[in-house]
């Protein structure tokens, strides 16, 4: 029975892979193939990386709660079905289960499906989740093309090769589906912005993108949302009175203010009363587990604003570019510590590019972007200070970045043979 299912999982998504291949135009051909292999190829990876080198992790726990729950559905469809739904009514099955936590046990429901599709093998699993991770990934650089055909490569090496990403985004792990419905959603924002309404396909992909995303990574979906929210009603607006226009910045930042006000109330570790003491306790829970090495060091990071402004910048540096090279502590802290140092001389190389950043037809989506990075990376450093941990999460803000540097630089422009808007 396994067997069956693990070759009729592996021909379907061969053969959807077949499809979307040859209905792909003939300048965007070239980028398929290529990127879908590296992404196949890095979810094998993670599993060879926590089976042969750290001999436990997350994917494994997964894919091992993902085969209980399979077994379950095999034995216990009804009782599989109500797990579903609503899993208080199965204390006992979920106390068997190794990831118990909410974000965890969402997850772990999928993995019993895709399991269940897969004949329990785990490399079948991983390839299947690197593949719904590429569909996302391919949505977003097709929409992204559209809308600024000149920055093709860009769009390539930011969404789709860019090799921290791709690899902590694919295989079984949450990041796998996290970043896809993120990438799903980002590219709806965009089609909007530029007039195109979503269809009624689309919404239907929104909506499942937006309950995927937020049960997994609500915190990426945290900043992304109030930012997405208020460049698009900006947008609406400037449609309806053009006038909006001379006020758009003034505008915008109001309603970004109302929107993460708004944003607050939609989950416990948001409500103000709560935020600055997650981020602390985060915080310790990370220093109590982990070594100095390998770890972010703050200044007496405490539970008030005075505290969090005065280790914002290190957080942000964090977020973005640690650990250094020299701070590397295994092999992977070093392909870490040298893409950090490509992406820092990269943001060095583009910085002359964000005085400009103010005017033109594209002002808003850019600082929208920046916010979105700026926030996210430094709330992320701050709140997840282990470096090996930081390195999974931030890959919901490199790519933006990496994308605004190669859009905006005439230096990196020239080096891509890319042509600016």
């Amino acid at each position: 029975m396994n067997l069956v299912l693990l070759l009729v999982s592996l021909l379907v998504v061969s053969w959807l892979a077949s499809r979307l291949y040859r209905n792909q135009a003939p300048d965007l051909k070239p980028y398929f193939l290529p990127s879908l292999g590296f992404k196949i190829a890095s979810g094998m990876a993670v599993g060879i990386l926590y089976f042969y080198h750290y001999g436990a992790g997350d994917t494994i726990s997964y894919w091992q709660d993902g085969v209980k729950i399979s077994e379950f559905m095999k034995t216990a469809p009804g009782d599989a079905i109500a797990l579903f739904w609503d899993e208080t009514g199965n204390h006992d099955f979920v106390n068997s289960l190794a990831q118990k936590a909410p974000r965890s046990l969402f997850f772990s429901k999928i993995c019993g499906l895709i399991a269940f599709a897969a004949g329990d093998n785990y490399w079948a699993m991983a390839g299947i989740f690197s593949f719904v991770s590429f569909l996302g990934a391919w949505f977003l650089f097709r929409r992204v093309v559209t809308h600024f055909p000149n920055h093709k490569k860009a769009a390539a090496i930011a969404f789709l090769f860019f090799p921290s990403v791709v690899f902590w985004s694919s295989g079984i792990i949450k990041e796998s589906l996290g970043l896809a419905a993120l990438y799903f959603l980002l590219a709806l924002c965009i089609s909007f912005l530029f007039g195109r309404n979503p269809s009624w396909k689309e919404w239907i992909l929104a909506l499942i993108s937006l309950w995927i995303g937020w049960n997994l990574k609500y915190y990426w979906l945290g900043i992304f949302l109030p930012v997405a929210f208020t460049t698009l009603m900006v947008a609406i607006l400037k449609r309806s009175k053009a006038t909006i226009a001379r006020w758009e910045l003034t505008v915008w930042t109001g309603l970004f203010i109302v929107f993460l006000f708004v944003g607050t109330s939609i989950h416990p570790n948001f409500y103000p009363s709560r935020f600055l003491e997650v981020i602390v306790q985060s915080n310790l829970e990370f220093n109590r587990l982990s070594e100095p090495p390998r770890i972010v060091q703050y200044l007496n990071l405490e539970p008030s604003v005075a505290s969090l402004v005065k280790n914002a910048p290190a957080g942000l540096i964090a977020g973005l570019f640690r650990p250094f090279l020299w701070e590397a502590y295994n092999p992977l802290s070093v392909m870490a510590g040298l893409e950090n140092l490509i992406l820092l001389l990269m943001v060095l190389i583009a910085l002359p590019a964000i005085r400009k950043l103010g005017s033109g037809y594209l002002r808003m989506p850019a600082l929208a972007a920046l916010v979105y990075v700026v926030l996210l990376a430094g709330f992320l450093a701050l709140s997840t200070p282990n470096f090996g941990t930081l390195s999974r999460y931030k890959i919901g803000v490199v790519p933006v970045l990496v994308f605004l540097c190669l859009c905006g630089s005439t230096t990196l422009n020239r080096w891509l043979g890319d042509k600016r808007n």
